[in-house]
């Protein structure tokens, strides 16, 4: 018997094929293998999550460590080089009170006046006295109205006690300064007491040392232009 020329050769195909891709367990319980095998998940071990774990701690634990010390050496030295700021500031404080009060409270100006040296005279109960205030600019303590001044610093003493009261310390520069009635600066202490109106001072300090690590920061005070209230523009 012969075959048409439209005849087509017929492959056979495994009914298997055409079948889903799945897992499937038997009444056994076993489980076929599919025909699609799949790539497997990457993922650490719960021995690897605790060493790294491990690790992690022990390099914050030391970058903490670090940070600590050095903000306490940063803390510790700040602190040392300005443990005097505070002090400087307190008497510098001190100084202009008892300087504006001591203004505003004299009748005149008498004895010797300059640039580091001012003497007020101040009415009192039976009459008046004389407040001096000395700036020793040496490096050595000197005596001045049977007053010993310590070195570099300023001193408000009262000549009718002979006691003395030390107002700052630790100075780089006092300067007193005279002006008249319109501000007006005098330049020279010859000749001048008649005409001033106004009296203010300026001051410089600083302590420590920058051997050690403990120079504070110049501290730098001015008064502002005190009146003398109690005189008349001019003798």
């Amino acid at each position: 018997m012969k075959h048409s020329q439209h005849d087509r050769k017929v492959e056979r195909v495994d009914p298997d094929a055409l079948r889903p891709a799945y897992s499937a367990s038997d009444a056994l319980g076993s489980t076929r293998s599919t025909r699609i095998n799949r790539e497997p998940t990457a993922a650490f071990t719960l021995v690897e999550l605790l060493i790294a774990m491990s690790l992690s701690l022990m390099i914050m634990t030391a970058m903490l460590s670090s940070y600590v010390f050095l903000g306490r050496s940063f803390t510790r030295s700040l602190g040392i080089a300005s443990a005097n700021q505070p002090t400087l500031e307190s008497q510098g404080r001190r100084a202009v009170a008892y300087f504006t009060q001591d203004v505003r409270m004299a009748r005149g100006r008498t004895g010797t006046i300059s640039a580091s040296e001012v003497t007020l005279t101040l009415p009192t109960s039976s009459g008046t006295k004389n407040i001096t205030y000395y700036y020793n600019s040496t490096a050595a303590a000197v005596t001045v109205y049977s007053v010993v001044t310590l070195a570099n610093s300023l001193t408000r003493i009262d000549r009718s006690t002979s006691t003395g009261l030390t107002l700052e310390t630790n100075l780089l520069s006092c300067t007193f300064r005279y002006t008249d009635a319109a501000d007006n600066p005098y330049t020279t202490y010859v000749n001048y007491l008649p005409g001033i109106k106004l009296i203010s001072f300026s001051l410089s300090a600083q302590t420590g040392s920058s051997v050690n690590g403990t120079l504070s920061q110049v501290y730098q005070i001015n008064s502002a232009p005190l009146l003398l209230r109690n005189t008349p523009l001019l003798y």
